[in-house]
Order: C-alpha cells, then structure tokens, then sequence
C-alpha cells in the first residue's frame, strides 16, 4: 500500500475521547508525516465542537494542525442546508453550538414553534426523548432529516460509549418510514471528496485511517481507498469485524496509528 496521502479520523486515532487526551504515540507520528513526504488532511465526523475550536484543541494537545487540513461532517452538512435553503433547523446536537449556528444564518426551533425545515442530527449529550418525539412529529410534517454523520456510537470525555446519530436516525426511519433523509459525513463520499480535492489527490493516491470500521472505513473502501484500522478508540478487539462480509473489511489492522510503518505505506 504505497500510498502517498493520508485521511486520518481524529477521535480514536489521534485523541482518545471528548477529553482531546492524544493518544500514545500519536503527536510524533502525525508532526512527522510531512518529514517522510506524506501528505495528510483530518476527516472528523465531530459535531460537537467548531471547527476552529476542534483545531484549536487538537494544537492545544501538541498537534500541529493548520486550519485547511480539516473537512468535516459539520461543515459539509451545514453547506448542504444552505444550498438547499434550509434554514429553519430542529438542532438536535450539541447545545454550546446553537449561538454559533445562528451566526451561520440558521434560524433553530424551540417547543413553541413546531415547524421547521429540517431536524439535524449530530451528536448531544443533552438529547432527550421527549426531542426525539418532537422531531418525529416534525418529520411525519415533511421536514428532512438531516443526519450529519451515522456513527453508531462515540465516546464522552469519560470515555462512555453514548447512542450515536446513526442509532438516533434508525429509530427516527423506522416511526417515520417516509421521511426524506440525508447523510452529510462519514460513510457519505463528499466528506472524503473534499479532502481529496484539497490534496489535489485521487482515491487510489489514498489511505484513510480510523478507529470505526463500519462508517469510517466502509465508506472509504467504496470509493478506492486503502483502509487502516486502529484499536485506539472505540474497539480494542479486530473480533468486531466478524460483522463485516469480507470484501468490507479494512486492508490492515493496527493497535495505533504510530505503527503504521513506511513499510506499510
């Protein structure tokens, strides 16, 4: 796999959970990419923070990332309303983004102004059940849902598996069978497309490594990309693959990304 470009997740490869804690090893190895002639973007389905807040603390935990090396699903999604002029949202994300994405020019809902153009899913630790009837009720009304990425789960700041959008957008799909739904991050292709287009790269010039071989990486094999499975976040066992036919499983299995090797490269 001589591949010269590399789409790294962020949590779970780089930092371990929502504490930005790196993970061992992972600071030298992504500081030194460039010295062994590879380039590199970050592909972070993260809808909890902006993406200058996700930069800043990444080079806050001794990364050096700059600014254009980052898509990510929250960026893509939000693009994606706006060209569809879908302003009004439901938010059903992370409660310390609403003033940000009011100044995207997004207007959000509360409880007493039902309709909406679109509910949006990301990632909440707030979330309540009484939201997601909310939203069902919304979507049963025609609005989209929009689900900024379909991981099953993710990992709080307490390294806690929480229900991820794509268990929250299943539920939601099977009370409203109906319902228009689009996926704006991982496995969808535009994410990868970005960062390809700002490497000025191709599929077969990448390798895309992550610790969620279900969203991350099947959506990377589809469109030709080598794929690299890491242990460091969400699974410590290569068992969880068992669950994949065998034409979706990643190409190479790794305890953390500092072993992948210029061998492997």
């Amino acid at each position: 796999m001589n591949r010269p470009l590399y789409l790294i997740d962020v949590e779970g490869v780089l930092v371990v959970d929502k504490s930005y804690r790196p993970v061992a090893g992972s600071v030298a190895w992504l500081n030194g990419l460039g010295d062994r002639g590879i380039r590199w973007r970050l592909v972070s389905n993260n809808t909890t923070h902006r993406p200058d807040e996700l930069v800043a603390a990444l080079n806050d935990a001794g990364f050096v990332v700059p600014s254009d090396h980052l898509s990510g699903a929250l960026t893509t999604g939000l693009a994606q309303l706006q060209r569809e002029g879908w302003r009004r949202l439901n938010w059903l994300g992370a409660h310390r983004l609403r003033g940000w994405l009011r100044e995207q020019g997004f207007s959000l809902t509360d409880e007493s102004t039902g309709a909406c153009d679109a509910v949006v899913l990301g990632v909440s630790p707030e979330l309540t059940l009484g939201q997601l009837d909310r939203a069902m009720t919304q979507l049963r009304e025609g609005a989209v849902l929009m689900c900024l990425h379909r991981n099953r789960f993710w990992l709080d700041r307490g390294g806690r598996p929480r229900l991820g959008p794509g268990a929250l957008a299943a539920a939601l799909l099977a009370a409203v069978p109906g319902a228009r739904c689009l996926t704006a991050g991982k496995p969808e292709p535009a994410v990868y497309q970005d960062a390809l287009k700002s490497l000025g790269g191709k599929p077969a010039d990448a390798l895309f490594i992550s610790d969620d071989p279900f969203t991350d990486l099947v959506g990377a094999r589809q469109l030709g990309i080598a794929t690299v499975f890491v242990l460091s976040g969400k699974y410590q066992s290569a068992d969880v693959l068992d669950e994949l036919p065998r034409d979706q499983r990643p190409d190479l299995v790794l305890q953390r990304a500092d072993q992948l090797s210029q061998d492997h490269a």
